[in-house]
């Protein structure tokens, strides 16, 4: 199995990553620092094999025939793009620009700082703009950088509506579906670790 089942914030719905930062070439210094990729179960020895695993796989030719059929067989109408890791390339991208064609009945969600890097850029917009998908740009206050036109925002403690289940309202993505069935709302998430005055250093902006 290459996609896996939520277990907490995403709750039952299925999702795919990949290892951390090293599959994130627009990550901000806030990344380095505060992915929760880098702390809890991530850590652990056995989810870092299991995404370098599913890393592997993404370069394979049949990965996309790989990815679609687990999601056809899971049977759900919502799909979490990247708990942890990345789109790290352009034919990764355009894997999942089939996947999600072939899928139409599937809402694709998830944010990405892949916005920040040029040769990515168009490529991921054509995935975004998808009428079954539902990609953010994620933002946070350590870079000036913003994406251009036609992206809706995940903001770690910046504008946006507060996300419900950061505000105790909802015990899941998957009880909420509120970011997998709209594109039309920036969603501002809360700081997971560390303090304000630790993120706002100013040492971490770029």
């Amino acid at each position: 199995m290459l996609i896996s089942r939520g277990k907490t914030k995403v709750g039952k719905l299925p999702s795919f990553s990949l290892p951390v930062l090293s599959t994130c070439p627009g990550k901000t210094p806030f990344c380095s620092r505060f992915c929760y990729g880098l702390r809890g179960r991530f850590i652990s020895e056995r989810i870092k094999q299991i995404n370098e695993q599913r890393y592997e796989a993404s370069l394979r030719d049949d990965f996309g025939d790989r990815i679609a059929l687990e999601i056809l067989k899971a049977d759900v109408a919502g799909f979490r793009l990247h708990v942890i890791g990345d789109f790290y390339a352009v034919d990764y991208i355009d894997k999942w620009i089939g996947i999600a064609r072939r899928l139409p009945a599937v809402a694709f969600f998830g944010s990405t700082r892949s916005w920040r890097s040029v040769y990515l850029r168009d490529r991921l917009e054509a995935f975004r703009d998808l009428p079954n998908v539902f990609m953010r740009a994620s933002v946070d206050n350590t870079h000036r950088d913003m994406p251009g036109k036609g992206w809706r925002l995940w903001s770690v403690e910046g504008k946006g509506v507060p996300c419900p289940h950061d505000s105790g309202l909802v015990t899941s993505c998957g009880s909420c579906g509120r970011c997998w069935t709209s594109k039309d709302f920036d969603m501002s998430l809360n700081l997971r670790w560390g303090s304000r005055s630790e993120y706002l250093t100013p040492n971490l902006i770029t």
